[in-house]
């Protein structure tokens, strides 16, 4: 680092936001290092719910139902042959639940503990009977937060399993879809609903941009007329969101790509074009974010610019009354010598002749300035 960096206020501040920006993201490394010495599983994050509910849709193409607070999973291994099912839980910390839907589903202890950890980053995995999936949502609030929730996906032969932190609106469309027989849902096989489940998560991302782009274009010429400290914040604020953004699709985009790659057996070739969309998506949410860092960062550089030139005109004034006043000083001093034999002392009109001097001095030097644009 330049050591003349360390004696500007501007690079000081930025540094000093960049360091409060690294340490938001929390890893609970102190509950992952217990659950290892104690080798069981545990839930790792924070409790947003003091239980967890449950919801489960079995649906056809003819009918559908719905039954809330699920606590035997019997459906999982023997499910009826002519329905598919729908398994929505919010809150992932009861862990003895959660062992017991994983007993009936024949869930791997690692895909279990994957569910329990809410830091986990977005990936795929394809097993014998299921295949996993854990996707971040990103919603940008009124308050101007982002709320940051892990959510995970398990797709069987005849059913999906999703597990939110908390209670959200994310899939009511597919709700409403699957009571009313709106769509495709109904008519299809459980792959289908996974695609929609995840596409509703894709759109939380791109709300959460279209939010940020609102935002970003009503600073813009506040940053550039009047710009203050409170922007710098705000673009820095802007910048961590737009970063948490990314590095949340980047998996995101990866795992669908890895899912129209390997082609799973559980997806059927038809839906494959759906996750091929869905992948395409992601990589026009993931240019997004980029483009934002970009403005961001022109932005960042514009308020500095700004402030310089603000202060460059501060100086040019300061500068020109200054320059003005150099030489009616110089002549003032002059003559506030104490020596006793000063001709112009003897003058009738000396005091008057110096201070016409002085003004014809005054105004001419600003006229000149002024013809030469300095002022």
């Amino acid at each position: 680092m330049n050591p003349l960096d360390l004696t500007r206020p501007d690079k000081l501040i930025l540094k000093g936001l960049k360091t409060l920006g690294s340490l938001s993201s929390v890893l609970y490394a102190d509950q992952k290092t217990e659950a290892k010495a104690k080798a069981e599983l545990t839930f790792i994050g924070e409790k947003k719910l003091d239980q967890v509910r449950s919801q489960l849709f079995t649906y056809n193409e003819t009918e559908q139902n719905r039954k809330e607070k699920i606590r035997t999973f019997n459906f999982l291994n023997n499910p009826e042959p002519d329905k598919f099912y729908w398994l929505n839980f919010y809150g992932i910390h009861d862990v003895k639940l959660l062992q017991k839907l994983s007993e009936k589903a024949g869930l791997h202890r690692l895909t279990l503990r994957q569910i329990l950890d809410t830091t986990q980053r977005p990936k795929v995995e394809a097993y014998e009977n299921y295949l996993f999936f854990s996707v971040k949502s990103i919603i940008k609030e009124d308050s101007g937060n982002l709320n940051i929730e892990q959510l995970s996906f398990v797709l069987g032969e005849q059913y999906v399993i999703s597990f939110q932190e908390e209670e959200g609106d994310h899939f009511e469309g597919i709700r409403s879809k699957l009571k009313e027989g709106v769509g495709f849902i109904r008519k299809k096989k459980s792959d289908y609903l996974l695609s929609q489940l995840l596409d509703a998560i894709l759109d939380n991302y791109f709300e959460t941009l279209d939010k940020m782009n609102k935002e970003i274009s009503h600073m813009e010429p506040v940053i550039i007329n009047a710009p203050h400290k409170g922007l710098l914040i705000q673009l820095e604020a802007h910048k961590r969101s737009a970063f948490l953004l990314k590095k949340s699709l980047v998996p995101f985009k990866e795992a669908l790509t890895q899912i129209n790659g390997h082609k799973p057996r559980l997806i059927e070739e038809e839906n494959l074009r759906l996750f091929s969309y869905l992948g395409n998506s992601a990589i026009a949410a993931l240019e997004e974010a980029d483009t934002i860092l970009k403005t961001l960062e022109g932005l960042t550089n514009i308020y500095f610019a700004s402030l310089s030139q603000k202060m460059n005109e501060a100086m040019r004034v300061l500068t020109t009354v200054a320059t003005i006043f150099i030489p009616l000083t110089f002549i003032a001093g002059i003559y506030g010598m104490n020596f006793k034999n000063m001709p112009e002392l003897d003058y009738q009109y000396g005091y008057h002749i110096a201070w016409g001097v002085m003004i014809c001095l005054a105004v001419g030097m600003a006229a000149y300035f002024r013809r030469k644009k300095w002022v």
